[in-house]
């Protein structure tokens, strides 16, 4: 039986609204928002939203999830404790579908984002704990990931791009191509994974709206701003040094994570030779690099 009862948490974050947009533009699914006791975010009233104790407890979940045919997590993905209560509710409320919380900016499978930043060391322990449940109950999950978030991580400097000064930071000479999606994508490869049930079944899937360079983005955005920009050039290996010379062993923190996240996302993170690249399976035919900057900077 189809999937068609779907479940999201998260919905009020970075990526969560181009989820829930997608979702409801689908118009085949029964969207249910779970939100928190404490949460202030508001939604329209044609949309569904069930209230959850803040602590989550896990007959309160399970209540919650019964019939449900699939859960998206779209909240931070360093809260791996709270993923993996999720989706052990889950599994015992007899959800089809979990997609976790693992979708940028870099593979949590690689050795270098492992090694360099923890948080994807939290995003492997959910998959690893996903793979375990789905041995023992009928829950299957999908991991999306998706490189940067493109118009997000460009606005906001995590490309190493500032729009309002008009500086970008190179890395490696700035032609190593990466992998890069935008939110509206995103929430269309969700859509598209829930209605592939059984091709992205137990599956880590990469995709991305583009795979470009810093040099690309950079020839882009002075030829619609029309100004030159001030460059600087740094390998990647000196700024992750500088990152842990600044922070040392402290690298969990929200400024060294969103750095090394960042640098990563730009030098190892190209999707298209990996044999479960998925923008075919998912029918997406990626975007053009000038038309997503143009209209990022009319937004910001």
């Amino acid at each position: 039986m189809a999937i068609r009862k779907v479940a999201l948490i998260g919905a009020n974050g970075t990526l969560g609204p181009s989820i829930l947009h997608a979702l409801l533009d689908a118009n085949v699914f029964t969207v249910t928002v779970l939100s928190r006791a404490s949460s202030k975010s508001t939604y329209p009233d044609s949309i569904h939203v069930t209230t959850i104790s803040d602590e989550l407890p896990n007959e309160e979940l399970v209540h919650i999830l019964r019939g449900q045919d699939a859960l998206v997590i779209a909240f931070a993905g360093s809260n791996s404790d709270l993923q993996i209560r999720l989706a052990d509710a889950a599994a015992q409320a007899g959800v089809k579908r979990l997609i976790p919380a693992d979708f940028g900016s870099c593979d949590s499978s690689s050795p270098r984002a492992l090694d360099l930043v923890p948080l994807y060391r939290a995003k492997q322990k959910v998959r690893r704990h996903l793979q375990q449940l789905a041995s023992s109950s009928a829950l299957s999950w999908t991991s999306l990931v998706c490189g940067h978030f493109f118009d997000y991580g460009l606005k906001c400097g995590l490309l190493q791009f500032n729009l309002d000064e008009r500086k970008v930071r190179i890395f490696d000479g700035g032609d190593i191509k990466w992998s890069t999606t935008t939110l509206d994508t995103i929430g269309t490869a969700v859509v598209r994974i829930l209605q592939k049930e059984a091709e992205t079944k137990n599956r880590m899937l990469y995709i991305q709206s583009l795979c470009t360079t810093q040099n690309e983005v950079l020839r882009s955005l002075e030829s619609i701003t029309g100004q030159k920009w001030q460059d600087e050039h740094i390998t990647s290996e000196e700024y992750i040094n500088e990152i842990k010379k600044e922070h040392g062993d402290n690298l969990d923190n929200a400024e060294a994570t969103e750095n090394l996240v960042s640098v990563v996302g730009i030098v190892d993170a190209n999707w298209e030779g990996k044999d479960d690249f998925a923008n075919p399976l998912l029918g997406l035919n990626g975007e053009d690099l000038d038309q997503v900057i143009r209209k990022t900077i009319n937004h910001h």
